[in-house]
C-alpha cells in the first residue's frame, strides 16, 4: 500500500512538472504574437507623437530660410466634416515665431501631401523640393 502512494505521489509530480512546461511554452508563446501584433500595429496606426515627427520631418525636408530651423511646434491634426471626409490639417509654426505659422493639408496617412496655405506675408521660409535633412539637433513640439 505505501509503495502504491510513493508511485501515485510520483506520477502526480511528473503530470505536474509536465503541465507547468507545458502551460509555460503556451504562455510564452502568446507574449511573443502579441508582441509581434504590437509591433504591427505601431506600423500600421503610428502614435501622435510619431505623427508629429513625421510631419515636423516632412517641414524640415521642404522649407529654407534665413536661419537653420531649431524648433518645430506642430499642432492638433485637424479632420474637416464628417470623420474627415473634407481632409485633414495641420498647423505648424517654426523656431517659435508667430509670423513662421503655416497650415499644412495632410493626405490620408497623416504626411503632408504638399498642400500649403494661411502664411503670413512675414513669412521667412521658402518651399524647397526635396532637402537630404534629419531632425538631428531639432526639438519637436506639440503646440497649442
Amino acid at each position: 500500500m505505501i509503495f502504491n502512494k510513493k508511485k501515485n505521489m510520483i506520477a502526480l509530480v511528473m503530470v505536474s512538472l509536465i503541465i507547468v512546461v507545458l502551460l509555460g511554452e503556451n504562455q510564452l508563446t502568446i507574449v511573443k504574437e502579441t508582441e509581434l501584433v504590437r509591433e504591427v500595429l505601431a506600423q500600421k496606426f503610428p502614435s501622435e507623437t510619431e505623427k508629429r515627427r513625421r510631419i515636423a520631418l516632412w517641414v524640415v525636408q521642404h522649407f529654407e530660410g534665413p536661419e537653420p530651423i531649431k524648433t518645430i511646434e506642430v499642432g492638433k491634426i485637424e479632420s474637416y466634416d464628417f470623420l474627415g471626409t473634407g481632409g485633414k490639417g495641420v498647423s505648424v509654426r517654426i523656431n517659435k515665431k508667430e509670423y513662421n505659422e503655416v497650415a499644412l493639408v495632410l493626405s490620408s496617412d497623416d504626411i503632408p501631401s504638399g498642400g500649403v496655405g494661411g502664411i503670413s506675408a512675414q513669412f521667412e521660409y521658402k518651399y524647397v523640393d526635396k532637402l537630404n535633412s534629419d531632425l538631428d539637433g531639432i526639438e519637436v513640439l506639440y503646440w497649442r
